[in-house]
């Protein structure tokens, strides 16, 4: 990197304003509001939008993109995972109400459709959807020459899914006492890049994680839902904005997580060039891709449920009501790390 360039260690930095982008999302639900949205089941977490088709069932939609991890994809040549990751931003979503994934839909724009480049990025679609239990109802492709140039696309993925009022997971049951489940990450997923990319240079022996496919959680998340209806009370998938997401389970309390999952090696990297401890757990998933809360009980057949399909599984924390936020006191975190919920919803 030129010396004249000063590198960034922050988010912000990078070029990426949250905040910002926060209040645009409030200002656009103050534009889009009409009666009709008194409709949708309310879910505070913001995951999916519930639409009912009867008293007490309805379809979950959520959609996302896979951001700037795609520069990474064209700098590597290698297209055959982005695909994975754009599944997994919305179905992991989906889980997150309670509901079973159904379809997917994929929009993928580009300059020029190139065979090769266009295989491998449906054919990391449709293994997404294989792992997440989904099927690829469709799709639209936009050839643009005048607005993406060179090898340069874009991709958005819409999912859809189905629940039942019994299903839900809207965190209103979350209880001092609850325990908190972490489910390990394959590493930095899909979010954060626009940062990671610029510290984590292609020279750099990282670079190459940097597109590890995110994880989908979506079968053992449904095998809890079939068999032990109601014994998840709430679930963050922790994407942009790190472990703050934990908040959207419910702000009412605070999350004591004193026995945090391992940090894989790329963080420990990133932290050697991010400006601090804080501003890693505010950004990335540090090793956490999902995270649960249930009675302390149920703990076990959660992580049983997660562990016995190959994923990582284990307790890490207990809900507390002396504080509001995150609280994390070991792990990566030294000394420990308070991270307080914003006032917005």
């Amino acid at each position: 990197m030129s010396g004249n360039i000063q590198q960034p260690k922050t988010y912000a930095q990078a070029g990426v304003d949250v905040e910002k982008a926060d209040r645009f999302v409030h200002r656009l639900k103050a534009l889009a509001a009409r009666p009709e949205h008194a409709k949708l089941w309310k879910v505070s977490s913001g995951y999916a939008a519930l639409y009912p088709t009867g008293p007490d069932s309805a379809v979950a939609c959520t959609t996302d993109g896979v951001g700037t991890k795609l520069l990474v994809a064209m700098a590597m040549k290698k297209f055959d995972t982005v695909g994975i990751d754009l599944v997994a931003m919305c179905a992991n979503d989906l889980i997150c109400v309670g509901a079973t994934p159904g379809c997917f839909l994929d929009y993928f724009a580009t300059g020029k459709v190139e065979d090769l480049q266009a295989d491998q990025i449906m054919k990391g679609i449709v293994e997404g959807c294989d792992q997440a239990g989904m099927i690829l109802a469709g799709g639209e492709t936009a050839e643009m020459p005048d607005l993406y140039q060179g090898d340069h696309f874009d991709l958005a993925g819409f999912a859809v899914g189905t629940v039942n009022r019994a299903a839900l997971i809207d965190g209103e049951n979350v209880a001092v006492g609850d325990v908190i489940v972490g489910v390990a990450s394959s590493g930095i997923h899909s979010n954060g890049l626009s940062l990671a990319r610029k510290v984590i240079t292609a020279e750099d022996t990282f670079y190459r994680d940097l597109l590890t496919p995110t994880k989908i959680y979506c079968r053992p998340a449904a095998q809890l839902f079939e068999q032990y209806p109601g014994i998840v009370k709430g679930m963050a998938h922790i994407t942009g904005g790190g472990w703050t997401n934990i908040g959207r389970i419910n702000k009412s309390v605070g999350y004591d997580i004193d026995k945090p999952l391992p940090v894989p090696p790329i963080f420990d990297r990133l932290l050697k060039h991010v400006e601090s401890v804080s501003e890693m757990y505010q950004t990335f998933n540090m090793g956490m891709g999902l995270t649960i809360v249930c009675k302390s009980g149920d703990a076990e057949t959660i992580c049983q449920a997660f562990n016995s399909l190959g994923f990582f599984a284990a307790q890490i924390g207990t809900v507390r009501d002396n504080f509001k936020g995150i609280k994390v006191t070991a792990g990566a975190s030294t000394p420990p790390l308070e991270i307080q919920f914003s006032n917005k919803t």
